[in-house]
């Protein structure tokens, strides 16, 4: 049994169906990655999914005004929240038999359990000041009306949950309503602990925990210093303020106790051999985690194993992260082969690290109050796509996920000019929340088939720009390339435009290709007025090539000049612009100097310039590019 789908409707950032500003989560069974930057939503699902399910550790919290969401001015005066529930066993349907639903699926019947929790914020003028504002109804049923689900029913279905920000020290201390007893009270071993089996006129040691610590009261009240206390008050103290025959007389108890008393003394804390040293805020949190956990050892109840976990990195270094989600997707998997139940997880994350370590069809991308299953049929993205970015969609790509625009990009070169060149006309890339993607040579249009919807409805809200070289040498060039590569001059004006048009085939949506003005990224920076920058670049990559190390100082001035003063002597004998372009390009075509190098030493030299807008000066597809990732342009 798993929770299929839920969809929410006037619960804080989420809107009405009739705005479209609803919220429609489609989950899976084992492990569902929830990510998205912040104020996305991800919290907002978790805590509709608390609200129709509950916790196993009763940790309610009641639905206010506040939770209406706002639109246009006015407050929605009710909130909806609908869950889905299949993969509903016989012996689970047994437990919720007058609830359930069937359906056809693949021309089988099936069960279905449908929550829904219907909260009605009522106005102050027609209510009681007695009575909550707030209404909240939970049915179940397959129809409209349903019927009232509370009692047992509701309680196998309570989830686990790991909410964020979590205090681990604090949560797993002695104290009352600690975290760690709330949990004990709940594991599946507890049951029989509340019941004392200890008599004081038997020899035999007591073996529930209710037991021990009434034996271990009895210790106390009768050990010596206990005793003579009580002696002392009464003889010396308290009995003179008798009055008559009726002795004043005070007896030292143990107050009268509960399991949960019992539960709320004790503290969990890392084995170590030094057990007064603070260990890191990491290892707690790993600690919380695990005994957390203990809620979900398996057991023969038809409950549902769901496990709700609020960003599972906090305080965690990258390596603990890998092996936390390893230890979380082992927990998960769909199948089961010891007999017990498997475990549906739904986490929420602003990791990479993690988004990288889970596989793309089990993550939902939210934004601005919407989620994106990227599941196989939800997306563009193909069989092979798929196999494809479970390889290489590592940690530093993953950041994709958390951005309000993205850039692709095929090189390094790309990936460490575009933050420069986008301060330089204005639209500094961390000030718009755009992130850049270095995806080689082989899988810039697999990468952006992540954000293109399958049915083309209700595009993901991210403008995604891909840049790709033209690369077609213009005829200057041919010494350069290869005998067998044709030269610009070898093309029509209608193969270049199909070129451009092939390169452009997977845009749609909010994915748009930027194909550069003549050849590659170097020499269109050239020929649109950055030519004596890039040179002075490319020879301060020439000698790092040769010196292991740009040079410094003395060295470096002198470098930069003698390429300033030969751009200039190519600018006074009127050398064509294209032949400058090729010169200045020559060493990075002959593996004479690094790309990446030349990259970095032109970003060192553009941070320098005092050019405040570089806009005339750069290639337009750079600009729109730039324009387009940031929003100041529309699909």
């Amino acid at each position: 049994m798993y929770l299929d789908k839920i969809e929410i409707e006037n619960f804080r950032l989420f809107g009405s169906r009739e705005d479209g500003r609803h919220a429609q989560i489609q989950f899976q069974p084992g492990i569902n990655l929830i990510v998205g930057p912040n104020d996305a939503g991800k919290t907002c699902l978790i805590d509709s999914i608390r609200l129709l399910v509950g916790t196993v550790t009763a940790d309610y919290f009641p639905i206010t005004e506040d939770d209406f969401h706002i639109f246009g001015g006015k407050r929605a005066s009710q909130i909806s929240v609908i869950g889905e529930f299949r993969g509903i066993s016989v012996d689970e349907a047994g437990a919720f038999l007058e609830y359930l639903g069937t359906e056809e699926v693949d021309g089988n019947p099936q069960f279905c359990l449908r929550l829904r929790l219907v909260a009605t914020l009522h106005d102050p003028k027609t209510v009681s000041p007695r009575k909550r504002r707030v209404r909240v109804d939970l049915r179940a049923g397959p129809d409209e009306d349903g019927i009232r689900f509370d009692g047992q029913a509701r309680e196998l279905l309570a989830a686990t949950y790991l909410k964020p920000l979590r205090d681990a020290v604090n949560e797993l201390a002695a104290r009352r309503g600690s975290r760690l007893s709330q949990i004990l009270r709940a594991y599946q071993h507890i049951d029989g602990h509340e019941n004392s089996d200890w008599n004081s006129g038997i020899t035999e040691e007591p073996k529930t925990m209710m037991g021990i610590a009434q034996k271990a009261d009895h210790l106390l009240r009768n050990t010596n210093v206990i005793q003579q206390a009580e002696s002392d008050l009464n003889t010396l103290h308290l009995g003179e303020f008798s009055i008559g025959d009726t002795p004043l007389m005070g007896r030292i108890v143990p107050s009268s106790q509960e399991l949960r008393h019992i539960l709320e003394r004790l503290e969990l804390s890392l084995a170590d051999a030094e057990a007064n040293t603070c260990r890191g805020l990491g290892l707690y949190n790993l600690l919380f985690i695990a005994t957390e956990l203990l809620a979900l050892s398996p057991t023969e109840d038809p409950d549902l194993p769901l496990l709700l976990i609020e960003e599972p990195e906090a305080h965690l270094h990258p390596q603990y992260q890998q092996r936390l989600i390893e230890y979380i997707r082992r927990k998960a998997k769909t199948s089961s082969k010891d007999g017990h139940k498997s475990l549906q997880v739904i986490l929420t994350s602003h990791s990479p690290h993690l988004a990288s370590q889970v596989p793309l069809h089990c993550v939902t991308l939210m934004h601005s109050g919407r989620g994106y299953s990227l599941r196989p049929g939800e997306t563009k993205l193909d069989e092979t796509d798929y196999a494809f970015l479970q390889r290489f969609l590592d940690v530093t790509k993953s950041n994709l996920f958390f951005a309000n625009g993205v850039i692709l990009v095929e090189g390094d070169a790309e990936a460490l000019l575009l933050p420069v060149l986008a301060s330089k006309i204005g639209r500094p890339l961390d000030r718009y929340g755009v992130s850049i993607v270095n995806v080689g040579h082989t899988g810039l249009f697999r990468y952006s088939r992540i954000f293109q919807r399958a049915d083309g409805k209700m595009s993901v809200p991210i403008q995604v720009a891909c840049i790709a070289d033209r690369d077609i040498p213009p005829v200057e060039a041919a010494d350069l390339v290869s005998e067998d590569r044709p030269t610009a001059d070898k093309y029509t004006p209608e193969q270049i435009a199909a070129n451009i048009a092939k390169l452009q085939r997977n845009d749609g949506q909010r994915v748009k290709t930027f194909v550069s003005s003549c050849w590659t990224l170097e020499y269109d920076l050239v020929i649109h007025g950055l030519g004596r920058l890039v040179h002075a670049a490319v020879c301060l990559a020439k000698k790092s090539k040769t010196s292991n190390g740009f040079p410094k100082g003395e060295k470096y001035l002198r470098c930069v000049a003698a390429a300033n003063e030969e751009y200039r002597s190519w600018v006074q004998k009127k050398v064509g612009t294209s032949d400058i372009a090729v010169q200045i390009y020559a060493p990075l075509a002959k593996k004479q100097a690094s790309k990446a190098e030349t990259a970095q030493a032109l970003a060192t030299l553009l941070e320098k310039t005092c050019v405040k807008d570089l806009r005339p000066f750069l290639p337009p597809y750079l600009v729109d590019a730039i324009d387009f990732a940031t929003g100041a342009t529309s699909p």
